[in-house]
């Protein structure tokens, strides 16, 4: 999607300095923003087990490969340990909690991916095409809530920025790339595939952008037999030494493919392609069958996703990219072209691939969250075109105005949302206000933090200083973890949450009303409720109390009279017996 032709390599000019310079400032205010917050966030569902998996994966190493649990945990196992891993060696040494250990190095990954993007973005189209992807990317609150607390779709969209940035940066260099950039490609690619195996989506990516640079070549000299010698030149320069260093660094990070190399891995493509939920998932308004949705359902929760300018500059990139095409008579520079379809192909190819084969897909967008980045390089190419518009417009200065008070009032949405970006909606829906009951909240738990805070308040505000001194019990609808982590020794969790004290509850499937109970607590956010603590210790005592009524009203045998044997069960049964 390039839209203006940029000399092959940039000149650096003072004004290129600013964008660089502000483009880092944003990346440093991004990291203080990440060492101040990330012990807010709360334990999400998948987290857990994910720990356990990193731990498992570690002690397969220390054993010298003796412990072999990380072979076999859950379906774990189909996935790469390459985040998970590092974590649980962080924790081994880490004097914080386990998961604000994970949820710092989620961030600073997250970070990572942030770099990325004005790399790519710098790349595609100059160092102002960089600085306004890498705020548009932290400004999108899917991306920036789930930085802190998800360790397979943030690391996963890190891999992805980082390989598309190196692809583009082979582009020039073509058909003979130095080994340098090749090496660094192959291990962007291959801590991608470490993380989850559908990182071989790069690969494909990297052979079809091989194929046409080897076409283009051909039809400028019109001759067939140029196609053939690029592409042949290319896949032995370029792709088998990329794919050469990239599979060896996805073993390292993955047990379970070490133990039968080409099966393991294909097993694994072949359990994500057919993975199966047999449950419902919201979707405007009503719950639809996950492995039945309507082909609208990804393309919608991504729209409404973005930031409202990012989703508008990105309608208009196909077509700002029609009318460069057209004014150019076809005829745009390799280089350009290439880069472009390399991008368009990462933000189309995958999304379009899902709805060809009707994927199951179920909390939102989440698992497509690596798209992200590259939609706000192709955002920011755009928005870097208006901007070049904007310098001989007579009503600039209300125009520059105007989008400064939207980002103010963007950034002011996300603080109100804090610690829970993650469930924004943007204005096209309503808010999160317009979109509670028609589309997913908070799926993944991240507000039960701050329900047990809000339970614990509360019950010091009613025991005082005996609140220590008692016992209570919690039912958790969901992921006990993500209330359990932050629970003080006197609660207890109960797997039967209908003889809980307390009941903690989000709006997923409309939990919140699977057991009556008096509200004392709601965690909202911009007018939608995220999550409920409901008081049941009545309910429970007068349930309690009816049994123990029914006991002593019931008709106790005589000694030594008969007892019917279908009456009894467990000890008593095989007494009788």
């Amino acid at each position: 999607m390039r839209l203006a032709s940029q000399p092959r390599l940039f000149q650096q000019t003072d004004a290129d300095t600013w964008w660089d310079r502000l483009a880092l400032g944003i990346v440093l205010a991004a990291i203080t923003l990440v060492l101040a917050t990330f012990r807010d966030y709360g334990v999400t569902w998948d987290e857990d087990v994910h720990n356990w998996y990193g731990n498992f994966a570690l002690d397969y190493y220390l054993s010298l490969f003796g412990d072999k649990t990380a072979l076999h945990w859950r379906d774990l196992y189909n996935y790469g340990a390459a985040f998970d891993m590092v974590a649980a060696a962080l924790n081994r040494a880490s004097p914080i909690g386990v998961y604000e250990t994970r949820h710092l190095l989620n961030g600073l990954v997250g970070i990572l991916g942030l770099i990325g993007c004005w790399k790519l973005g710098r790349a595609m189209a100059g160092p102002r095409v960089g600085l306004v992807a890498t705020l548009l990317l932290i400004l999108t609150p899917n991306y920036y809530g789930q930085m802190f607390n998800n360790p397979k779709d943030i690391p996963f969209a890190v891999g992805m920025v980082w390989s598309t940035y190196y692809m583009v940066r082979i582009v020039p260099m073509l058909p003979r790339p130095d080994l340098a950039t090749l090496a660094k490609l192959g291990t962007a690619i291959g801590m991608t595939m470490g993380v989850r195996i559908g990182g071989l989506l790069l690969i494909g990516y990297l052979g079809l952008l091989l194929v046409l640079d080897g076409v283009w070549r051909a039809l400028a000299a019109k001759r067939i037999g140029v196609l053939v010698a690029t592409v042949l030149s290319n896949f032995w320069r370029v792709f088998f030494p990329v794919a050469g260093v990239a599979y060896p660094v996805t073993l390292l990070f993955w047990p379970w493919a070490q133990t039968d190399p080409i099966e393991n891995p294909l097993r694994a493509l072949a359990f994500f392609s057919h993975q199966t939920f047999p449950f419902y998932t919201l979707f405007d308004g009503e719950f639809v069958p996950a492995s039945d949705l309507p082909w609208t359902y990804l393309p919608t929760y991504i729209a409404l996703a973005l930031p409202e300018i990012v989703l508008v500059l990105l309608v208009c990139a196909p077509i700002a990219a029609l009318v460069t095409l057209w004014r150019s008579s076809f005829r745009l520079p390799r280089e350009d072209a290439l880069k472009s379809s390399l991008l368009a192909l990462g933000i189309v190819f995958p999304v379009a691939y899902a709805i060809a084969i009707r994927a199951v897909l179920f909390d939102g967008m989440r698992h497509f969250i690596f798209v992200l980045p590259l939609i706000a390089v192709a955002a920011a190419m755009v928005a870097d075109r208006c901007i070049a518009r904007l310098a001989s417009f007579r009503y600039r200065r209300a125009i520059w105005g105007m989008l400064v008070l939207y980002g103010c009032a963007h950034i002011s949405v996300m603080a109100m949302l804090h610690p829970d970006q993650y469930v924004y909606y943007n204005a096209f829906v309503g808010g999160v206000e317009g979109a509670q009951h028609k589309f997913k909240l908070d799926y993944w738990a991240n507000s039960y933090a701050e329900a047990v805070q809000g339970l614990e308040d509360y019950l010091r505000s009613e025991y005082g200083a005996d609140f220590e001194e008692h016992e209570f019990t919690v039912g958790v609808c969901g992921p006990p973890v993500s209330a359990g982590y932050f629970l003080l020794p006197n609660f207890r969790l109960v797997r039967d949450r209908a003889l809980a004290d307390f009941f903690i509850a989000f709006t997923k499937d409309n939990c919140e009303r699977s057991l009556p109970g008096r509200p004392i607590y709601r965690v909202e956010r911009m007018g939608a409720l995220l999550s409920l603590v409901l008081d049941r210790r009545d309910l429970v005592a007068e349930r309690r109390a009816a049994r123990q009524a029914s006991a002593m009203s019931a008709p106790r045998p005589t000694r030594g009279a008969a007892v019917p044997a279908d009456s009894l069960s467990g000890p008593e049964q095989s007494a009788i017996e």
